[in-house]
C-alpha cells in the first residue's frame, strides 16, 4: 500500500445541487504532467490519479465530485442555487483542484482500493 497524501473529497450532493465535504486519510496522490503538440498549438493532457484504500467515502458522481490533494477546510453553502454559485465561484478562486474521470473499484485481493482518475 502506497501512502503520500490526505485529500478533500466534494460529493455532488442530487438532493440539493451542493456539495458535501469529506476528508479522506492515507491515499497514493499520483500526477501526470503530459502535452501533445497539434497543429492548433500545445494541449495538455496532464491527469491525476487516487488510491483511496478504504470504501467507507468514495466518489460517486463522475465530472461532478472534485478532489483537493491535503485537507480542505472550505465549505460550501447548499441552502439556494444562488448561494451554490456563489460558493462554487469562491472555491475556484481560492483552490486547486481536480475534477473526477472515472471510478474503479479494487475492492478485493491483496490490495483493495478505489482507483479514481482525475483532470
Amino acid at each position: 500500500m502506497l501512502v503520500n497524501a490526505d485529500c478533500t473529497l466534494y460529493a455532488y450532493d442530487k438532493a440539493t445541487g451542493g456539495f458535501i465535504r469529506h476528508e479522506v486519510k492515507n491515499v497514493y496522490w499520483r500526477e501526470n504532467k503530459a502535452g501533445n503538440v497539434m497543429k492548433s498549438g500545445l494541449q495538455t493532457a496532464d491527469s491525476t490519479t487516487v488510491y483511496i484504500y478504504s470504501d467507507e467515502v468514495a466518489p460517486q458522481s463522475v465530472s461532478k465530485d472534485m478532489i483537493v490533494k491535503g485537507k480542505c477546510m472550505f465549505e460550501f453553502d447548499n441552502t439556494s442555487p444562488q448561494s451554490i454559485s456563489a460558493s462554487m465561484k469562491a472555491f475556484r478562486d481560492a483552490h486547486s483542484f481536480v475534477t473526477v474521470m472515472s471510478i474503479d473499484n479494487y475492492m478485493f485481493g491483496g490490495n483493495p482500493h478505489i482507483e479514481v482518475s482525475a483532470k
